[in-house]
């Protein structure tokens, strides 16, 4: 396909040569249609360009973009935008975790949902893979035989808390809370020393949270 450019030189030479061989035969006229030709074809030649011009800015703007994307895929600088969990205790029949004499991570080895594969069930640890706020839920239930709860820590600094006393009846006690987490930041539930907590089949004592937004 020939170019703007092209298609001017090969219309002005064919002018050149019908006025050459009309040998000066009306000359005045054909020099005035010649260059009215010749100023039409160049505002089309002009608008042509300017069209040009625009589309291989654009052009470039797309590359820049482009380049951009590669070297934040390269830096790993895209994070995951769907993060969430949902945990248990992963038990064949109805026991207790605790009391013990000392503090102690709770370990949910029943995960239902790990979407962003944030949450290690070997450590009891959700650890944010990106910056952003998050929300996170726990239900406790216990036989009533001694106090049942679980603090929240945020590296390892207590957040809240949920705790229920020693009663005559099964208790139960839950919390939840809504942290701004940075990159690595880890979140787990911690239970006391002389706590316990349920772990039943029928999966009563729950963990879990998810990303609201980055």
């Amino acid at each position: 396909m020939k170019t703007p450019v092209a298609v001017l030189l090969l219309l002005w030479s064919a002018l050149v040569v019908v006025a050459a061989e009309r040998g000066g035969l009306h000359l005045e006229a054909t020099d005035a249609a010649a260059a009215s030709t010749q100023q039409s074809y160049l505002s089309e030649f002009r608008a042509a360009q300017r069209q040009m011009i625009a589309q291989m800015a654009e052009q470039r703007e797309e590359l820049r973009l482009a380049k951009a994307q590669i070297e934040e895929l390269k830096s790993g600088a895209v994070k995951p935008s769907n993060v969430a969990f949902s945990t248990s205790f992963s038990v064949k029949t109805d026991q207790h975790i605790g009391p013990f004499k000392t503090d102690t991570t709770l370990l949910f080895d029943c995960v239902f949902t790990n979407v962003g594969d944030a949450y290690d069930k070997t450590k009891g640890l959700f650890t944010a893979p990106c910056n952003g706020v998050y929300m996170f839920n726990y239900h406790i239930f216990a036989g009533g035989d001694h106090g049942a709860g679980a603090k929240l820590l945020k590296n390892k600094d207590q957040v809240v808390a949920a705790y229920n006393h020693v009663a005559p009846h099964d208790i139960n006690t839950s919390q939840s809370v809504i942290l701004q987490l940075q990159e690595g930041d880890t979140v787990c539930l911690l239970l006391e020393a002389g706590w316990w907590v349920a772990a039943y089949t029928g999966h009563l004592t729950t963990f879990s949270g998810h990303l609201l937004f980055p």
